[in-house]
């Protein structure tokens, strides 16, 4: 197993059928051999690491043969491979209620994958599962609370939990004794809703969660549940307004997971318009996870990670943007050109020169338009450093290299490249033209690089003509108008 591995990771590393026929082939082979598992299961996770379902398997067989700190580990790697999935974030909590002996812990992993997938439209799947765990415990001031956070931000649910909450308060309500046969908790208040929310907020976000009922005893119990239903509505009718607006994005979304094979352009096209729509709201941490989320489905597609990096940067989100470039360079080969450039112009606008240097593309010279290309962004780029000279040797090892290789066309295009930079970055007509007549000695068949030279040669001349012309114009000018004068009168 080992080998067919090796040479997997040698010969076709990003072929996802292989790899998926391997690990099939392994779990029948070495059921109950987890190092031979682990060791096609790390290799395949190193290059698809956005496939949660393998995550789980992974899992599952640690839980098998293993100790549990291998099961968490294993958890561990998956949450930091896949930091915005709902669906790895599900896997490891629901491990967690199992596995873990003090209960703060499990909470504090739900809060965890929360902030990150809090704002994801299927986070429900998280919710349920944190939901499921306090209900097990008959926490019911947890429940309380999870279901008022449930309805802040809008999910595939959020009906469902409003119901939820308002199925809770009605059994709260019944056990509770009417105060001076006072009004039902539906009758109208006359606190300020903000205020509470707000209160109630920064109470959440604190992380200290009271007992509810305590709160609800004594002689304000009915005061006090009327806040709490009222808070649910207010936040729940601002989510639904914000559902309703991007309910017609969220309807066209019908791939919420990684897969190899390609999204069709109507899902591409429906998530440019998303990210368009959210960023006009102006609220930075829910750009950062909607794109995040997009990044799942859309991993493939170069042009939304460099959407995503180009935004964040100009929004001074920088760490965010080197976070998502390294993840890039690292799911895309350096055939996806786009990535790695724009990888080495982060770089290189953070004055991280050798980081530039090691991202710039290399290719052999055998592909033809690629080599060109890369042979000019890296002279560009030391031309923009200062280091003039680096560029121009760029270009003279470049030609080297076509000769040794003897790509006529490739030299060609080369020779006319350097010309052209020579003059552009030293104004220097007659080393250009040396480059040129350098190259047609090379290659006197050439007719490229003869037509670029008398092109040149004719330019050169039509300027001197205008030079010369408008030194002999203002020459005679002042005549003509002595001229002109003398006809007039």
């Amino acid at each position: 197993m080992e080998a067919r591995v090796e040479t997997l990771l040698a010969e076709d590393p990003m072929n996802f059928y292989s790899w998926t026929s391997l690990l099939a082939e392994a779990e029948k082979a070495f059921h109950n051999d987890i190092q031979q598992l682990s060791l096609v299961y790390d290799s395949f996770l190193s290059k698809f690491p956005l496939c949660y379902a393998y995550w789980r398997k992974y899992a599952s067989h640690k839980a098998r043969l293993c100790t549990i700190d291998k099961v968490i580990e294993v958890h561990e790697r998956a949450v930091q491979s896949a930091t915005y999935s709902v669906d790895v974030w599900v896997d490891y909590c629901g491990s967690a209620m199992l596995l873990f002996d003090d209960l703060a812990d499990v909470r504090r992993l739900f809060e965890r994958g929360l902030s990150f997938v809090g704002k994801d439209y299927m986070c429900h799947l998280l919710w349920d599962k944190y939901i499921e765990f306090e209900h097990s415990l008959k926490q019911w001031s947890q429940l309380a609370h999870i279901y008022v956070r449930t309805l802040m931000f809008p999910s595939k649910k959020l009906h469902c939990y409003y119901k939820s909450l308002k199925n809770l308060v009605a059994v709260f309500d019944e056990e509770m004794p009417l105060e001076d046969g006072g009004a039902s908790i539906s009758s109208e208040t006359d606190w300020n809703c903000e205020t509470a929310l707000m209160a109630y907020e920064d109470y959440v976000s604190a992380g200290v969660v009271d007992d509810l009922l305590d709160l609800l005893a004594g002689s304000s119990e009915q005061k006090s549940l009327k806040k709490y239903v009222s808070i649910g509505e207010h936040v729940y009718n601002k989510a639904s307004e914000l559902e309703a607006k991007i309910h017609c994005f969220e309807s066209r979304i019908k791939r919420h997971f990684f897969h190899v094979v390609p999204i069709d352009d109507k899902q591409l096209e429906n998530w440019h318009q998303y990210l368009d729509f959210v960023e006009k709201q102006g609220d930075f941490d829910w750009i950062v996870k909607l794109y995040e989320r997009c990044l799942i489905p859309c991993a493939n597609y170069p042009e939304f990670w460099i959407r995503y990096v180009e935004l964040v940067e100009s929004k001074g989100g920088r760490e965010i943007a080197d976070f998502a470039l390294r993840r890039a360079a690292e799911l895309f080969p350096k055939g996806v050109h786009a990535i790695h450039v724009l990888c080495a112009r982060f770089k290189e606008q953070i004055r991280d020169i050798s980081g530039a240097r090691a991202f710039l593309p290399q290719c052999g010279v055998d592909l033809a338009s690629d080599f060109l290309h890369n042979v000019t962004r890296e002279a560009n780029m030391e031309r923009r450093l200062g280091n003039v000279e680096a560029a121009s040797m760029i270009y003279e090892n470049a030609i080297k290299m076509a000769k040794d290789k003897q790509k006529m066309e490739i030299l060609a295009a080369l020779y006319i490249r350097f010309s052209k930079f020579t003059y552009v970055v030293s104004g220097n007509a007659e080393a250009a033209r040396d480059i040129l007549i350098k190259g047609i000695k090379y290659l006197p068949q050439c007719k490229s690089l003869i037509k670029i030279f008398l092109l040149a040669c004719a330019i050169r001349i039509v300027k001197k003509f205008q030079i010369y012309f408008w030194s002999f114009w203002t020459f005679l000018e002042p005549f003509m108008k002595s001229t002109r004068h003398m006809i007039v009168m």
